[in-house]
């Protein structure tokens, strides 16, 4: 397990505060590819890439059926609204593998599904960017998870409505009999949906491992509790925190707090103000981008997502949340969980020109 990269110069550190085991070389894979654009006139701003190739990854969380309701005018509550209705493949766990595949990460994804029309639909998305499925676990007794969200005229989600119960066969056991899988991959990313069990389960059992986890939700983060020393990068929002923590505090007294109590590096959204990355340098807030939104809907997949995939892109700590808070902004564009347009030549050109337009706003 890695203490953190050193998000500025690239080294590899220990700290005897946050571990004590040994580490994984987490800071020797590379941008496999140049930017699309010219940076020559502005060299004082190049990212400074990593050296070598991108590492495998291994996805364990929820694989859901996202519907979603968006109105066309101002939402009524207790009315039937005018508005457009639209189903996809979604899920947090499958969404972050999807956003890394899209990334040029190699994914294998585990999850659980039912033999309904979901099935189909999770499978298709996952094979069309390359995703592993080899191991998902199919369950005829259950539904595919599936999340209901209504959104505003303006993307934003007002209610939701979430279906999970066959998350819950990911048991030990099941994992168990994938164990070959755990094995092979040395960069496990758990979507905070798996039960306390499953959690608690894998970190006993792969202690060593680089380990990244999405809190979810104020109601299933107090489950990352009794490891947070084991957590590499933790994806959490203000309520999410709270609730792990179970305290009342600022944003940036949260995040620093999570550190103190071990966990690596701390990602915590801030939602329309942007995020907060916290490690062993300190605190780094960035603003979000602007943007023709059309729903929010897996943005913190993408934010999560996006900075997994900057760890190994970038070495400098600013331009790794401000290219995964570009991820976000890529697929509040979209109308779906995850943009198909997400590339890392995509998001590194929305990262210079939200560079040039503060620039010029300056």
């Amino acid at each position: 397990m890695f203490y953190g990269v050193n998000l500025r110069y690239g080294a590899c550190l220990t700290d005897p505060n946050h571990s004590s085991a040994s580490h994984q070389d987490f800071c020797s894979w590379k941008h496999y590819h140049n930017p699309p654009f010219d940076l020559t006139l502005v060299q004082q701003r190049k990212p400074k890439k990593m050296t070598h190739s991108l590492p495998k990854m291994l996805v364990i969380g929820g694989a859901n059926l996202d519907m979603t309701g968006t109105s066309l005018e101002k939402l009524v509550a207790g009315e039937s609204n005018p508005g457009i209705v639209k189903s996809y493949a979604g899920g947090v766990g499958r969404n972050i593998a999807e956003n890394l595949a899209r990334l040029g990460f190699p994914c294998h994804f585990i999850s659980a599904i039912g033999a309904d029309p979901g099935h189909r639909l999770i499978l298709e998305s996952c094979h069309a960017v390359g995703i592993n499925t080899e191991d998902l676990l199919v369950c005829p007794d259950y539904s595919t998870g599936t999340y209901l969200a209504i959104h505003n005229h303006n993307g934003a989600v007002q209610a939701g409505i979430v279906d999970m119960a066959i998350i819950d066969q990911l048991t030990p056991e099941v994992l168990q009999s994938r164990q070959a899988a755990l094995d092979t991959h040395e960069h496990l990313i758990l979507d905070g949906n798996l039960n306390s069990d499953t959690l608690n389960w894998i970190v006993d059992r792969y202690p060593a491992k680089t380990l990244y986890i999405d809190a979810v939700s104020p109601a299933k983060a107090p489950r990352l509790t009794a490891f947070l020393p084991n957590i590499d990068v933790l994806k959490v929002n203000h309520e999410e925190a709270a609730a792990i923590l179970d305290i009342r505090a600022s944003d940036e007294k949260l995040a620093a707090t999570l550190y103190d109590r071990g966990v690596k590096n701390v990602l915590l959204s801030l939602g329309p103000q942007g995020a907060i990355l916290h490690n062993h340098e300190g605190s780094i807030h960035r603003e979000a981008m602007k943007g023709d939104f059309v729903s929010d809907t897996g943005a913190g997949d993408a934010l999560f997502s996006g900075f997994i995939a900057a760890c190994h892109l970038f070495e400098a700590a600013e331009n790794q949340l401000e290219f995964a808070i570009a991820c976000a902004t890529a697929t509040m564009k979209s109308r779906f969980s995850v943009s198909p347009a997400l590339s890392v030549d995509s998001i590194n050109e929305t990262v210079f020109n939200h560079r040039n337009d503060g620039d010029n706003a300056g």
